[in-house]
């Protein structure tokens, strides 16, 4: 029997911007739905899959029982796990070892226009010959990650001439960052740019444009907000093993 996100379509209700990682994914193909409840439900993504076995995961669970549940249906060692609710967090230390969840409030673009771009912006897709600049200045993860995003051409840029000065992109998982400035072109502007520029794209493919922020990085909160990005109600939690 098939499932879907209706039936707990009341709970996600109750913070639409919240659960954006978990409904777009389903919505967009991007993940598959792998059971969902009342109360809770489970989704790998796609792109996280390797050698036939799902490694990301996202999902909501209103209580213990449920959580515990769902988990019992990821394999012993996932990548990560967004999570909606710290209730849980015991369960995903003993199960998987994951000892941090890092907070985030998810930002969501509900409006069915994109914010206007500047006729001059020179924005294009990166290559591989980009990924030197990229690791120098985005800490965040590792080279094979930022590799496979440039070749699957999920990395942009704005320039001026041939000269990388910023660069945003879309996360494996669906989401919207990697947003960093190079410090010799900061205060120019360019992160609002390349901000509208990624929800215009994502709005033309037909997604509804979404990306996290950690909790306590006010700059890219009042980004997001100065450009009409509505902030979750709560918190999502990145489970991540520390190895």
């Amino acid at each position: 029997m098939s499932i879907d996100l209706s039936i707990c379509q009341e709970a996600l209700n109750r913070d639409p911007v919240l659960y954006l990682d978990l409904t777009e994914a389903v919505r967009r193909g991007e993940g598959r739905l792998l059971a969902a409840t009342p109360r809770g439900a489970l989704a790998a993504f796609h792109n996280y899959e390797k050698d036939g076995q799902d490694l990301g995961f996202t999902m909501f669970a209103d209580d213990l029982e449920t959580a515990q549940a769902l988990l019992a249906l990821i394999p012993p060692k996932p990548t990560f796990i967004t999570v909606h609710e710290a209730l849980y967090r015991d369960e995903l230390e003993k199960r998987f070892g994951f000892t941090r969840l890092n907070p985030c409030w998810q930002m969501g673009w509900l409006r069915t226009t994109p914010p206007p771009l500047p006729d001059a912006a020179n924005i294009r897709q990166l290559d591989q010959s980009h990924l030197p600049t990229v690791l120098a200045n985005y800490t965040l993860t590792d080279q094979e990650y930022l590799s496979w995003l440039i070749a699957h051409g999920e990395l942009y840029g704005a320039f001026d001439g041939g000269t990388l000065m910023a660069f945003i992109g879309r996360h494996a998982e669906g989401s919207v960052g990697l947003l960093e400035v190079l410090p010799p072109y900061r205060r120019r502007g360019l992160a609002t740019l390349l901000q509208s520029y990624m929800i215009g794209l994502e709005l033309s493919c037909g997604h509804v444009p979404y990306g996290q922020v950690f909790d306590g990085n006010d700059p890219s909160l009042a980004l997001q907000r100065s450009l009409g990005m509505t902030r979750s109600m709560g918190r999502l939690y990145w489970a991540v093993r520390d190895d």
